[in-house]
């Protein structure tokens, strides 16, 4: 009887981690690809492949009231790319990128304490790209 209520309560508790673990995941990243390279510290992020192919997310933190903005660039030989971001928590175009493209710009302000996700959705095999985000903050 003591070993099944053991296993009751180890159960349970693997239960309880792996449901409290899924919990702030808002976006999973699920690809597959060829010779990548990652980039990810708190104020810049990288991304570049020679064959890419799913869904790749980065996350940047804005603390405290400062204002921050995105610049970003990215070239793209083979396939189509969309770019999404998302700050107050709705999915939001960033830009999209087709074969032997180049796209750079700057996103709007943010300003708050929140996480900014960045999402690389591609459609299909992509090959050769290159993908660069810098979160700046103004003072």
């Amino acid at each position: 009887m003591k070993k099944f209520a053991n296993a009751i309560i180890v159960t349970v508790m693997l239960v309880l981690c792996f449901a409290l673990s899924a919990c702030g995941t808002k976006y999973v990243s699920n690809y597959s690809a060829n010779i990548m390279t990652t980039i990810n510290s708190p104020t810049e992020a990288s991304v570049s492949f020679d064959a890419f192919s799913g869904t790749y997310v980065i996350k940047f933190r804005n603390t405290g009231d400062n204002k921050a903005s995105i610049t970003y660039n990215a070239t793209l030989k083979e396939g189509n790319i969309k770019v999404y971001y998302d700050f107050n928590d709705e999915k939001l175009d960033l830009f999209e990128i087709g074969s032997d493209g180049s796209v750079e710009g700057k996103t709007e302000a943010f300003t708050g304490n929140k996480t900014i996700y960045i999402i690389i959705e591609s459609d299909g095999k992509c090959n050769a790209g290159s993908f660069s985000f810098t979160l700046e903050k103004s003072e």
